[in-house]
């Protein structure tokens, strides 16, 4: 693949987002300072505006004065509901999720501090789900290691441990590194200044916060491609799949211009910034499942993009050609619709993900289930009528494959998609 470097004196460039990508990804450093996360309070930012089952974290500290050791989640994207003190320097904390039934993939995120430099042990509990993140390790939340298999081992109940030096530097300890919302408006900006790009404010989520969909391309154009993410709070490598394939269709490449002169691309790059704020597992402030919500739209983040999508496919006399929906799970896993035509031989789809297949071979699989339940993939089919596709993205992609990939996958399908490629009836 191409290799593009960043040449500071050259304004069209997606080097400082393969940066951030590569922040957000990489398990050893990042390539930008990003801003400190500001200090969450004592209590959630608002209560939801409707009914919802969703428990709420509180966001504080818990000292233990005689050992010197604080413990804190008060940072956008922690997780951690209680800590006990077993005996000096040793801990236990317990990770609950915010609703059940829930997916058993426990989301945690937490700092650690001490008046002295001292080797502090915490025991992992978590309540309703089995040990999914292997955690990740920094002191100044822009430059992330992976704790060591020494560091992090068996506990005596089947859980986990971690052990490692603390300091008076907060020692942060993620699931995943986190990709925050500032991390987003960042990279936003930075799209700025490839393309022209028209942001909207297309509702509020629970908790009151802006909805943002972004759009580029050509704006009359009669064919759309959808892309949307973090419907998820802490899939973090769909995030960077996501900023990787966007960044090749906003680059400076003669492919990617020629692909943006008659394609009106749409963009809803955070779905769930509530959860992601929070820490949640799976859900939105409100604890529902919004890719559980396509058809029955009883969160504002779904409806939001419905009328969105309404406006800017419907109205405009537009047809969508292509829908990806960005998401992280513990393998690469194409989820397609059992009935989209476009996956039988020929179809857009099946030669998107034939090339990927060729690209990367045993690296990603193919699960097609029938249009029933109501998730995006198959509203969006079944509304629109469009290949549609839900990428999950392995947990421990570095950054150089995950960029590699999305790259590759932003490329194929512009190519597939540009007229001399595609098939009669297609």
């Amino acid at each position: 693949m191409r290799q593009i470097l960043w040449d500071p004196t050259k304004k069209n460039r997606a080097a400082p987002s393969r940066q951030l990508l590569a922040w957000a990804l990489s398990t050893v450093a990042a390539c930008v300072a990003l801003p400190a996360i500001a200090a969450m309070p004592d209590t959630p930012p608002s209560a939801p505006t409707h009914a919802g089952t969703a428990q709420m974290q509180v966001h504080r500290d818990w000292q233990f004065a005689d050992d010197g050791v604080t413990f804190s989640n008060r940072m956008e994207g922690a997780r951690l509901n209680d800590v006990t003190r077993i005996s000096a320097g040793h801990y236990q904390i317990t990770i609950k999720p915010e609703t059940l039934p829930i997916n058993p993939s426990p989301w945690y995120g937490f700092s650690i501090s001490s008046t002295h430099d001292q080797q502090v042990c915490v025991d992992f509990r978590y309540e309703h789900g089995k040990p999914r993140y292997w955690p990740n390790l920094s002191t100044d939340g822009h430059h992330w290691q992976r704790a060591t298999e020494a560091q992090f081992t068996d506990a005596a109940d089947g859980d986990k441990q971690l052990c490692a030096k603390v300091g008076t530097t907060p020692l942060r300890v993620f699931a995943q590194n986190p990709v925050s919302l500032d991390d987003f408006a960042q990279w936003e900006a930075q799209l700025r200044n490839r393309v022209p790009l028209h942001e909207q404010v297309i509702g509020q989520s629970v908790q009151g916060r802006p909805l943002r969909m972004f759009t580029f391309g050509n704006p009359e154009a009669k064919r759309a491609v959808l892309i949307i993410g973090r419907q998820h709070p802490p899939e973090t490598t769909g995030s960077g799949a996501l900023i990787g394939f966007v960044d090749q269709l906003s680059s400076d490449a003669p492919l990617a211009r020629r692909f943006r002169q008659d394609t009106f691309i749409i963009l809803v790059p955070v779905l769930n910034p509530d959860g992601v704020v929070e820490g949640h597992w799976r859900g939105n402030a409100d604890g529902k499942d919004i890719n559980r919500d396509w058809g029955t739209f009883t969160e504002p983040e779904t409806r939001a993009v419905r009328d969105a999508l309404g406006h800017e496919l419907h109205d405009a006399g537009r047809d969508l050609a292509f829908a990806i929906d960005f998401h992280s799970t513990w393998h690469d896993v194409f989820y397609t619709v059992d009935e989209d035509p476009s996956r039988a031989p020929g179809g857009v789809l099946r030669r998107w993900m034939d090339s990927m297949y060729a690209k990367y071979p045993g690296r990603i699989h193919e699960k097609a289930n029938a249009a029933k339940s109501t998730v995006f993939k198959n509203w969006t089919f079944t509304q629109f009528h469009a290949p549609a596709v839900t990428y999950e993205v392995g947990d421990r992609t570095s950054a150089q494959d995950l960029g590699e990939l999305a790259h590759f996958a932003a490329d194929s399908l512009m190519q597939l998609l540009s007229p001399a490629t595609q098939p009669q009836g297609q």
